[in-house]
């Protein structure tokens, strides 16, 4: 498990590797799930890997995510994805050679319905007290959209009832 110091030495050495390495390749990192909250400071725990969007990365990058192991490469396949992420993703800041973007907290807990965990549950419930509600419904309708398979949909759905039933959406 990694807290977020853990998690910022992690991404410090992707950036000096990527720096030495690559040069300037413009390399971007979307950050969600508790990789996301644990460095944003919405919570405050240890978390297993990163959650990496999947922007079709070349396969030469390998070494730079050996790195960052273990980590989860989240595509629209898998993930309920919002579709509009990146222009509501927050940039974190300390970084020469790589750009790392967090998902912002409707992102996140739409993303999260997917799975509705406990883990996903607890998160959740340290980040909804200030949100946006029409944004997060926005995010909810994105990620619906974005979700490929029909039976992964329809659980996505099952678990947004869930969702709005416990709080109260």
């Amino acid at each position: 498990m990694r807290d977020k110091d853990e998690l910022l030495f992690d991404l410090k050495l992707v950036d000096n590797l990527v720096g030495s390495a690559f040069g300037q390749i413009n390399l971007k990192f979307y950050l969600a799930g508790g990789s996301a909250c644990v460095l944003a400071g919405y919570i405050d725990r240890a978390t297993r890997d990163f959650d990496i969007v999947d922007t079709g990365y070349p396969s030469y990058l390998g070494k730079v995510f050996k790195l960052l192991e273990p980590y989860d490469l989240l595509t629209n396949y898998f993930a309920a994805i919002p579709k509009n992420y990146a222009k509501r993703a927050v940039k974190l800041e300390g970084f020469k050679n790589i750009s790392v973007y967090i998902f912002s907290k409707e992102d996140i807990i739409a993303s999260k319905i997917d799975r509705l965990s406990q883990k996903d549950i607890d998160d959740i419930k340290a980040i909804i007290g200030n949100i946006d509600k029409t944004l997060l419904n926005k995010c909810i309708e994105e990620a619906v959209e974005n979700i490929i398979y029909d039976d992964k949909k329809q659980r996505y759905l099952t678990n947004l009832n869930k969702f709005r039933e416990m709080f109260d959406m």
